[in-house]
C-alpha cells in the first residue's frame, strides 16, 4: 500500500520506477506519477540524455491541451515492484517525473482509494 504525495496539489499516486537502457544496461530510479488517462508512458527529457537513449520510432501525441506533437520514441525496460516490463516504448517531455501511463499499468491491478489518498499496485 502506498500513500499519495500529499506535496501534488491535489495529492496524487506516485511511486518509484527503475528505467533501464536495454543496449547499455545503464538505469536510473525515478518517481513515476500514476496517470490512468495516459496511453503512452512519457520520461524527462533529461532521462533520455543521461540514459543515452536513441530514438527507436516516432508516435503523435496530444495532451490534455489538446496540441497535437510528433515526438520521438524510445525503447526502454521498467521495473515496478520488482516485475520488469521489456521493451517499453515511451515518449518524452520536459518533465521532471515520469508519467506512468496505461502501457504499463495494464500489467498490474491498480487500486485508487482517493478518499484515504492511498493507492496499491499488485501483479496479477
Amino acid at each position: 500500500m502506498y500513500r499519495y504525495d500529499l506535496n501534488a496539489t491535489p495529492p496524487a499516486a506516485y511511486l518509484p520506477v527503475r528505467i533501464t537502457n536495454p543496449d547499455t544496461g545503464a538505469s536510473v530510479d525515478l518517481p513515476a506519477k500514476i496517470d490512468s488517462g495516459a496511453a503512452m508512458s512519457v520520461l524527462p527529457q533529461t532521462t533520455i540524455v543521461d540514459l543515452e537513449l536513441e530514438p527507436t520510432g516516432d508516435v503523435l501525441a496530444s495532451g490534455y491541451d489538446r496540441r497535437v506533437a510528433l515526438l520521438p520514441t524510445y525503447s526502454v525496460i521498467f521495473e515496478i515492484e520488482g516485475y520488469t516490463i521489456q521493451d517499453v516504448e515511451i515518449a518524452a517531455s520536459p518533465r521532471k517525473d515520469v508519467l506512468l501511463g496505461r502501457d504499463v499499468l495494464n500489467h498490474f491491478i491498480l487500486t485508487l482509494d482517493g478518499k484515504n489518498l492511498t493507492f496499491d499496485l499488485k501483479d496479477p
